[in-house]
């Protein structure tokens, strides 16, 4: 299987040498808004056809659902993802009832809108149907933001679900895998950070070698729960 070579950057600036996945993030985090649409998604296709990679562009609002979309090396969109819950902040649109996932070259992709990464039967659905890299990408002020939203979040996706997560936000960029194959044995790939372009390799194949999480035992739980439910 290719290996997956990641830049996320500010919206269409140019990605990092060798990259075949792209993936836009901004300062402010926010959705594109219905209006312009149309004419950023065009955009947004000339550029993944220019550079000739996948592009996941920034959120955005469409037919009143918030919605993420996955863009071929060929400037082709291959399919948007609805955003199955609200975010407190639009809470006036529409939530999706579908999920997609989409085959690529270096592996299994499902797009993750804003707050669905927080509701993990979400992520595992996407899973079962052959997920291996979960893209997020979140709204999250500067007054929401906590280290709390990033474990509760994308890095908790990647240890439940044996994946990859990449996770971009207004306030942090980062990417989780599965703790046995991530970096430094914590969960990160690349902890987060506001550094920009965010690059990194993930080969999928990896994620073959990390074992079933093995079920507490009784025994065990009866002599930590006091530290369990800390």
């Amino acid at each position: 299987m290719t290996e997956l070579a990641l830049s996320c950057a500010e919206p269409f600036s140019s990605p990092a040498w060798g990259s075949n996945l792209a993936v836009f993030t901004s300062e402010s985090g926010a959705a594109i808004p219905e209006t312009l649409v149309k004419a950023y998604l065009n955009r947004a296709c000339k550029y993944a056809k220019h550079y000739g990679v996948y592009l996941v562009p920034e959120r955005f609002v469409l037919f009143d659902y918030q919605c993420m979309a996955l863009i071929s090396p060929q400037g082709v969109v291959l399919g948007a993802q609805r955003g199955t819950y609200l975010n407190p902040a639009n809470n006036t649109l529409k939530r999706g009832t579908g999920i997609e996932v989409f085959r690529t070259e270096f592996g299994s992709v499902f797009l993750c809108v804003d707050v669905d990464i927080y509701h993990p039967e979400v992520c595992r659905y996407a899973v079962g149907m052959g997920a291996q890299v979960i893209i997020g990408s979140q709204y999250i002020t500067h007054a929401e933001y906590g280290s709390h939203l990033v474990v509760t979040g994308s890095w908790n996706a990647a240890q439940l679900n044996h994946v990859y997560t990449i996770s971009v936000s207004g306030q942090f960029n980062c990417v989780c895998a599965p703790m046995p194959i991530s970096t430094h044995g914590d969960g990160f790939i690349v902890p987060p950070s506001l550094r920009l372009p965010m690059t990194s390799r993930l080969h999928v194949d990896k994620l073959l070698s990390v074992k079933p999480t093995q079920p507490l035992s009784r025994k065990f739980y009866a002599l930590h729960r006091a530290e369990l439910l800390r």
